[in-house]
This record gives structure tokens, C-alpha cells and sequence, in this order.
């Protein structure tokens, strides 16, 4: 006699829901989603998927809530992995374009959900997932400068938002296939030009344990699964 699967908590279930979403949405316009297909996505009924997210606008604000925290867990947990603050934006740039060639849907997602910040509800999830974006690299770069590796002189908050606007243009390169024009090479050398426009020695010789960015492979910069919500 076959056994059955064993069933899955309130907690799996909202995580496949979740999961299904992300694609759904990445993949269409959100106006042209309705819940009829997140819930056959999903694997549910209708009156299902209400139980767990009260309308679309709610699981769609849930996708972008839950796919910022979960890049901000791979920031944190690189940052634990490395030991200069400027290798922890290295770690972070070059993973970013790793994970952007994997296909994951988060990018296509993101965009969705900028051209729908119109609605105040969306556009204030919008603004807590790059306000916590900002202050980790904010923080970032302000120990950077506690250790005397980024010049006093810096703002931080200009530092910070300079590379989120990397990572978009990262963004449209992948999107709009520009990726023949700019490869990982090149992407090296753009956050080489970035973090030596901030460095305490510009055109000088770098301080010890500034930045030693060759040594980060990919066993550093791979490990971005968690956004794909497969």
C-alpha cells in the first residue's frame, strides 16, 4: 500500500504560495494576474489561497517583502564571511552578477513591482527593501572608514546608493542582453573603478587589508540559490 506524502504545515504551505507567486508575477504584467492563477500556480483552490493572503496586492507586497529579506540574509551572512568591509562589496557585486546569469525570476519581479509604485501600499514595500539595502551598506562603509580604508570625506549614503545603482544597471545589462558587452571580467573591473573612487590612497598603493578582491572565487560568490524560491 502506498503511502501518503505527509502534509504540510501552514507555514510550507504560505512558503509554496509564496514560491509560485514570485514566477507568476515575474513572468506577467500584475494588473493581468489574477488569483485564479496564483492559485493553480500554487497547486490550491481559490478559497485556499485567501486564507493565507486576504487579496493579490497582499501576496504581491508579500513577494517583495520576501525576496528583499532574503537577499539581505546572503549579504549578511557573506559579510560574516569575509574580513574587510571592501571585500564584503566585492563578494556582494560579484555574486549579484553570478546570480543574475542564473535566470533567477527576483530581478524581473523587482521591475514589476517599481512600475506598480504608483500604489502606496507597493511602493512603501519598495522603500523598506532598499532602505534596509542601503543602511547594511551604509554600516558597511562606515566601518570602512573606522579602519581607515575609505576616505573621511566619503558619504557613506551617497557610497551606498551609488552601488544599489550598480547593481540596476546590472539589472538592465541581464534584462536587455547586453551581457556579450559586459562579462564578469568586465564587472570586475567596474567594481575595481568604484572601489578605488573611494579609497584612502587613491592612485597610491592600496592599504593593507584594504581590498584583496582576486581572491574571492566563485566558492564565495555562488551561493545566491536561496532567491530562486524553487
Amino acid at each position: 500500500m502506498a503511502t501518503r506524502a505527509p502534509r504540510r504545515s501552514a507555514q510550507q504551505r504560505r512558503r509554496l504560495i509564496l514560491q509560485s507567486a514570485q514566477a507568476v508575477f515575474a513572468a506577467n504584467n500584475y494588473a493581468r494576474v489574477g488569483t485564479a492563477d496564483l492559485a493553480k500556480a500554487a497547486g490550491i483552490s481559490e478559497p485556499a489561497l485567501y486564507r493565507y493572503f486576504p487579496s493579490k496586492k497582499d501576496l504581491f507586497i508579500a513577494t517583495i517583502k520576501d525576496s528583499g529579506a532574503r537577499l539581505l540574509e546572503i549579504w549578511e551572512r557573506l559579510a560574516m564571511e569575509v574580513v574587510s568591509p571592501l571585500d564584503v562589496i566585492w563578494a556582494i557585486g560579484l555574486g549579484y552578477y553570478d546570480h543574475l546569469r542564473s535566470r533567477s525570476p527576483v530581478i524581473k519581479l523587482l521591475f514589476q513591482a517599481i512600475s506598480e509604485a504608483d500604489d502606496p501600499d507597493i511602493r512603501r514595500a519598495l522603500r523598506e527593501n532598499f532602505a534596509a539595502f542601503i543602511r547594511f551598506l551604509k554600516e558597511n562603509f562606515e566601518e570602512a572608514q573606522r579602519r581607515g580604508l575609505i576616505r573621511p570625506d566619503v558619504d557613506t549614503n551617497v557610497a551606498a546608493w551609488q552601488f544599489i545603482a550598480m547593481g540596476l544597471g546590472l539589472d538592465l545589462i541581464h534584462l536587455l542582453s547586453f551581457t556579450q558587452d559586459i562579462d564578469r571580467s568586465a564587472v570586475e573591473e567596474w567594481q575595481r573603478l568604484y572601489l578605488s573612487s573611494i579609497l584612502d590612497e587613491p592612485g597610491g598603493a592600496e592599504p593593507e587589508g584594504c581590498f584583496t578582491g582576486a581572491g574571492f572565487g566563485r566558492s564565495i560568490v555562488e551561493d545566491w540559490r536561496g532567491l530562486h524560491l524553487e
